[in-house]
């Protein structure tokens, strides 16, 4: 049970780091490598691990708003 709210709790903090990422105003949310940058900037590293392993979900997440 805890390995379930561990994962909905990190897909939770991805989804506000996305969330301030885009509010910045600062880049296209399609352009992965300067959302990685500016991930980096900000100290999202729960984006920045998921930028690096699983890129195809976070394209479906910007454009459908659900993870896979």
């Amino acid at each position: 049970m805890n390995r379930i709210k561990d994962e909905l709790a990190k897909r939770d903090r991805i989804r506000q780091q996305v969330l301030q990422i885009r509010n910045t105003g600062e880049v296209n949310m399609l352009d992965v490598e300067n959302v990685k940058r500016l991930a980096y900037y900000y100290n999202c590293h729960d984006l920045i691990d998921y930028l690096t392993t699983d890129r195809a979900s976070y394209v479906n997440l910007i454009l459908t708003g659900k993870f896979n």
